[in-house]
């Protein structure tokens, strides 16, 4: 990497802008990465971890109103999960 994509914010050195920086990948595991951040302006190095944000699927009404109609009729646990759901093998 060359450029500092996705960083923010400012050396606290110098104050230079750090998307000037020049940035390494270090390591990287999954969706976090460690960085080495060279700054634009007074050449300071330091380390910066990112992570980049997964998508969450937000609740709708919707998905509220079915679960609360499932839970008025059920009665017993295996009138919400399937057979294969329910077994526990650990359990003693």
């Amino acid at each position: 990497m060359n450029g500092a994509e996705g960083l923010t914010g400012a050396c606290k050195a110098c104050g230079m802008t750090l998307q000037r920086a020049v940035v390494r990948e270090v390591r990287h595991y999954e969706d976090t990465r460690l960085l080495e951040v060279t700054c634009g302006g007074c050449e300071r190095q330091f380390l910066a971890i990112q992570v980049e944000a997964v998508p969450i699927d937000a609740l709708k009404i919707e998905d509220v109103e079915e679960a609360a109609e499932q839970l008025t009729w059920a009665r017993y646990l295996s009138d919400l999960f399937a057979p294969g759901d329910l077994d526990l093998p650990d359990a003693a």
